[in-house]
C-alpha cells in the first residue's frame, strides 16, 4: 500500500513541476494551399496508447469498434461476435462457458488452457488481467459495451505483462435524459434464455449507466448447462472544469457452469454433442463469484497537461472440480494505474511525453483435493447445482498461499519534427515477485519459495503521412510474459510450490503497416506485416494419466512468427456497408527439444520446423450490412478458418500409429445471418430481431486443447442455431 501511495504522490508532484502553460496544438485536415477541403472527416481518436490521440499518429496496428458493431442484434455471450471482423485476432468460441473463449492476437494466447493469456484486457480503465498475466472474461458485459479498441502486437512498453497486445472495452455513453430504462429479452436454441435491464441517465453533472443481465443455457453439448447473473455499473462525474471522476462496479455470479471437456477426432466427428462419462462422473464444472470496482480521477489542464490515476480492487472465489482434482481458490487483487502526459514546443518541433507507473498485487489462497467424483446413480440425474454437494473429496493434495507483486514504470516520447512525421520512443521496466507459502506440511516437505522475473521492454516507432488520409508506420518492440500462478503451481511431479524450471516468454517484433481512407467512396484500408520471435514460449501439455486432465506447461526454445493482416471497409451508400479481413500467420518452432517416454525408454525429438499448434495459418472474414432509413436492417457474414495442428508433433508422436488426421483441426466455413427492425411507437420504441448462426449447419470444431492427453484435442462447435429477441429502446432524439 505504501508503494501505491508513493507512486501517486510522485506523479502528482511531477505534474505540478511541469513546464509553463502553452496552447494545446490543434489538428486541421486542410491542405497548405488555402483551399477549402472537399471532405471534412472527423479524426478517429483512440485511447489504447495510454492517452487520446488520432489513429494516424500511432505507429501500431489499432482497430476500433463502435456500439453497433458490438451489440447490434447479437447474443452477447462471446467476444467472437464483436471481434470476428478484425485481422490478426482469432477468437475460438469453445461453446463452453466454464472455460470461456480462447483469444489470440497474432497467435499469442492460443495456448491458454482456460481464460485468456498473452494479452492485456481492460474494461473502463480497470484491468481484467491479473498481476500474473491471467485474464478472466466473466465480468465483460457486451450488452452495455459501447466501444472496443484492439492494439495488435507487443505492447509491453505500455502495459507490461502483455506479449500479444491489448483489448480495451468502454461502457456505452449514458443518455442525456434523467432516466431511461431499456429491457431486452432473448431466447434461442439449446435452451438459451437471456434477460437484460439497462438503466441510464444524466442528472446535472453526473451520468450513470447500470446494466443487469441473467442467463440460462443448456448448451449444444451434453453436460454444458450454465447459469449466471451479472451487473455492470458505471458513473461519470464532472467535479470542475478540469477534474472528473469515473466510478466502476461490476459483479458476476455463476452458481454452475458445467464443462463437457474435449473429444478425440472420431467422436468429435460422429457424436459431437457427447460429453465423456468419465468427465460427468468427476463433476467437471465450476462455480464462481467475482466483484470488481475502481475509481479513476482525471485532470485536464487548460494547457496540454493530462493526469489520470486509477485505484481498483477485486475479489474472486472459484470452486472447480476437474478430473482428478478439486480446486478451491480464493483471490484478492488490486492495484494503482497512473499516467501523466504533456506537450511542448522544442526547437520548432512538438514534443509530447507520457509517463506513468502500474502497481499490481494479487493474493491467492489455493487448496486442491483428490476428486472422488459423484455417486454413479446420480450421474446425469441431479440438478446442476447439486453436483457440488454430491462430490466426494479425496485426500488433500495442495494447500498454499500465493502472492504476486508487479511494479512497472514506463515513459514514452512522441516527437513531431515535421507536420508529416511522428517519431515515437518508449520503454518500460517490469519486475514481478512471485511468493508461495506452503501450508501443507503433512508430506514432510516445505515447498515455500520465491521467484522474481523482470525485463526492460523498449519500443521505437515511426509514422509518415504523405497525404492527410494516408499513414505509413513501422515499429520495433519487445514484450515480456510471465507464467501465471496456476501454470507455476501445476507441476507434473505433483509437488507443491512453484515450478523452478518454468521461465517467462520474451518477444521481439518488427512491424510495418499502411492505413488510409478514400473519403469520396467511404473506403478504408489497413494493412500490416510483422515478424516476431519468441524465446522460451510457454507450451501446454497433459500427461497420459486417465485419473487427471490437468494442464501443465513447459518452455519451447524458440519460435518464429510472421504474418500479414489486411482489413477493408466500404460504405458505397448511406444504407450499405461491407467489410473484409484477411489474416496470414506462419508460426513455426525454430528450436524445441521434447523428451517423451516410449516403452519405458526416453526419446528425444527435435521439433524444429513444426507448426505451433492451435494457430490457424489463415483466417478470412467478409460481411455486408444494410440499414433502411425506416428502421429495417439485415446483416450477413462469412468466416473461413484454415486447418491447423493440435499438437507439437504435428501428427502422431513417438510410439503412436494413429493417422495424421487425428491431430488436425479441419478447415471450415460458416455463414451467419441477422434480420431485424426498429420502430418508433410514439412514447416508446421497439427493436425486434432474429439471427441464425452457422446457417448451412457446418460440422466443425470451434477450438482445440493443444497437446491434450489421449489425443482428445477437439471441442465441437454448435450446428445451425437460432435466436430471437426484442428490446424496448427510447426512440432516437426523444427526450
Amino acid at each position: 500500500m505504501k508503494t501505491l501511495v508513493l507512486a501517486l504522490i510522485s506523479l502528482c508532484a511531477v505534474a505540478h513541476l511541469a513546464l509553463a502553460q502553452e496552447r494545446q496544438p490543434t489538428h486541421q485536415d486542410s491542405s497548405n494551399t488555402g483551399e477549402t477541403p472537399r471532405f471534412e472527416v472527423e479524426p478517429l481518436v483512440i485511447t489504447a496508447t495510454r492517452y487520446a490521440r488520432p489513429v494516424y499518429r500511432v505507429p501500431y496496428a489499432v482497430d476500433l469498434l463502435n456500439q453497433d458493431d458490438i451489440q447490434h442484434a447479437e447474443v452477447g455471450l462471446s467476444l467472437e461476435e464483436a471481434l470476428r471482423s478484425l485481422p490478426g485476432v482469432v477468437v475460438q468460441n469453445r461453446y463452453n462457458l466454464s472455460q470461456g473463449d480462447r483469444i489470440s492476437l497474432r497467435g499469442i494466447g492460443s495456448r491458454a488452457a482456460f481464460g485468456v493469456r498473452g494479452l492485456k484486457l481492460i474494461q473502463d480503465g480497470i484491468p481484467l488481467t491479473m498481476a500474473d498475466g491471467q485474464s478472466q472474461l466473466n465480468n465483460i458485459d457486451l450488452g452495455s459495451a459501447g466501444q472496443v479498441e484492439v492494439l495488435r502486437g507487443p505492447s509491453s512498453s505500455l502495459y507490461g505483462n502483455a506479449a500479444g497486445g491489448l483489448i480495451s472495452l468502454q461502457t456505452q455513453t449514458a443518455v442525456a435524459t434523467p432516466f431511461q430504462l431499456q429491457p431486452r429479452l432473448l431466447v434461442g436454441a439449446d435452451g438459451l434464455r437471456k434477460w437484460e435491464g439497462k438503466a441510464s441517465g444524466q442528472v446535472g453533472r453526473h451520468q450513470y449507466l447500470v446494466n443487469v443481465n441473467s442467463l440460462w443455457q443448456e448448451g449444444y453439448r451434453d453436460f454444458a448447462n450454465a447459469r449466471s447473473t451479472g451487473v455492470n455499473a458505471v458513473g461519470h462525474h464532472v467535479l470542475s472544469q478540469s477534474l472528473s471522476l469515473t466510478t466502476v462496479l461490476n459483479a458476476y455470479n455463476a452458481p454452475y457452469l458445467l464443462n463437457p471437456s474435449s473429444l478425440a477426432k472420431a467422436e468429435a466427428d460422429t457424436a459431437p454433442t457427447n460429453a465423456r462419462l468419465a468427465v460427468q462422473r468427476q463433476g467437471a464444472s465450476k462455480k464462481t463469484n467475482q466483484t470488481q470496482g475502481g475509481i479513476t480521477l482525471q485532470y485536464r489542464g487548460r494547457d496540454s497537461t493530462r493526469l489520470e490515476a486509477t485505484v481498483y480492487g477485486l475479489g474472486r472465489s472459484l470452486f472447480n472440480p476437474i478430473p482428478g482434482r478439486i480446486i478451491d481458490l480464493d483471490r484478492k487483487a488490486g492495484g494503482l494505474r497512473t499516467v501523466w502526459s504533456r506537450s511542448a514546443q522544442v526547437a520548432g518541433s512538438t514534443l509530447r511525453w507520457t509517463a506513468g507507473a502500474d502497481v499490481e498485487v494479487q493474493r491467492d489462497a489455493r487448496q486442491e483435493f483428490g476428486n472422488g467424483g459423484i455417486p454413479a446413480q446420480h450421474v446425469g440425474k441431479v440438478h446442476d447445482d447439486a453436483i457440488f454437494k454430491l462430490l466426494t473429496y479425496g485426500p488433500r493434495l495442495l494447500d498454499q498461499a500465493e502472492r504476486v507483486l508487479g511494479v512497472g514504470p514506463f515513459v514514452e516520447l512522441e516527437l513531431t519534427p515535421y507536420p508529416a512525421w511522428v517519431i515515437t520512443v518508449g520503454g518500460r521496466y517490469d519486475r514481478y515477485r512471485f511468493t508461495v507459502d506452503d501450508r501443507f506440511l503433512d508430506d514432510g516437505v516445505d515447498d515455500s519459495g520465491t521467484r522474481t522475473m523482470d525485463q526492460v521492454s523498449p519500443m521505437v516507432g515511426l509514422t509518415y503521412r504523405p497525404h492527410r488520409f494516408i499513414s505509413l508506420y513501422g515499429n520495433y518492440a519487445t514484450a515480456f510474459q510471465t507464467p501465471t500462478t496456476t501454470e507455476l503451481s501445476n507441476r507434473p511431479t505433483r509437488e507443491g510450490g512453484f515450478n523452478p524450471d518454468l521461465r517467462p516468454e520474451r518477444v521481439r517484433s518488427v512491424e510495418a503497416g499502411l492505413k488510409g481512407l478514400w473519403p469520396a467512396r467511404q473506403f478504408t484500408w489497413d494493412a500490416a506485416f510483422y515478424f516476431l520471435t519468441i524465446d522460451e514460449m510457454l507450451i501446454p501439455f497433459q500427461i497420459d494419466d486417465p485419473s487427471t486432465e490437468e494442464v501443465f506447461f513447459r518452455n519451447a526454445g524458440k519460435t518464429r512468427n510472421r504474418g500479414i493482416e489486411l482489413r477493408l471497409t466500404w460504405a458505397p451508400t448511406p444504407g450499405w456497408r461491407a467489410s473484409f479481413a484477411y489474416t496470414l500467420m506462419d508460426f513455426i518452432f525454430q528450436d524445441f527439444l521434447v523428451e517423451t517416454s516410449v516403452n519405458n525408454r526416453l526419446t528425444r525429438s527435435q521439433l524444429k520446423g513444426n507448426d505451433v499448434p492451435g494457430v490457424p495459418p489463415q483466417h478470412l472474414y467478409a460481411g455486408v450490412m444494410y440499414k433502411h432509413r425506416r428502421g429495417g436492417y439485415a446483416e450477413a457474414n462469412l468466416q473461413w478458418m484454415d486447418r491447423y495442428f493440435a499438437n507439437d508433433f504435428n501428427g502422431p508422436g513417438p510410439g503412436s500409429t494413429k493417422p495424421v488426421r487425428d491431430f488436425i483441426n479441419d478447415a471450415y466455413l460458416t455463414v451467419d445471418l441477422r434480420l431485424g427492425g426498429q420502430r418508433d411507437l410514439g412514447w416508446v420504441g421497439i427493436d425486434v430481431f432474429v439471427g441464425v448462426n452457422n446457417l448451412f449447419n457446418t460440422r466443425y470444431n470451434g477450438s482445440i486443447v493443444p497437446n491434450a492427453a489421449g489425443d482428445r484435442f477437439f471441442e465441437p462447435a454448435a450446428g445451425r442455431t437460432w435466436y430471437t429477441g426484442v428490446g424496448i429502446p427510447v426512440p432516437h432524439g426523444r427526450r
